[in-house]
């Protein structure tokens, strides 16, 4: 799916089991998380534009106010870390030693809402 349609098309990208991305009718994305993670009300809130999962972390990038914002959500303590900027994203990604690309929302598996 092209990444403009990404804010008028209603949609939902599973990100492994139990966690997922959606449009929301606020025609804004939410990154739905388990309520034990305390993150606003279990949501990381904005336009997502990149993303990336492994079973131990979820990677993701954020546009907020013409600029970027990076996450690190460590899913075996259930922790999150952001907003991140780009040179703080990039140094926790290697203190964590995660090597894992991030992945525009355009190749991702969508399922689209009618």
């Amino acid at each position: 799916m092209l990444p403009e349609i990404s804010k008028i098309a209603k949609f939902r990208i599973p990100v492994g089991e139990d966690l997922f991305l959606r449009q929301c009718a606020s025609w804004q994305n939410l990154f739905h998380l388990p309520s034990s993670y305390r993150y606003p009300t279990g949501s990381i809130q904005g336009y997502i534009t990149r993303l990336n999962w492994t079973d131990e972390f979820i990677i993701l990038e954020k546009e907020h106010n013409e600029a970027f914002e990076y996450f690190i959500i460590d899913r075996r303590i259930e922790s999150v870390k952001g907003p991140l900027s780009k040179a703080g994203f990039e140094k926790a990604l290697k203190e964590e030693a995660i090597e894992l690309p991030l992945i525009e929302l355009s190749e991702m598996d969508w399922i689209i809402n009618f």
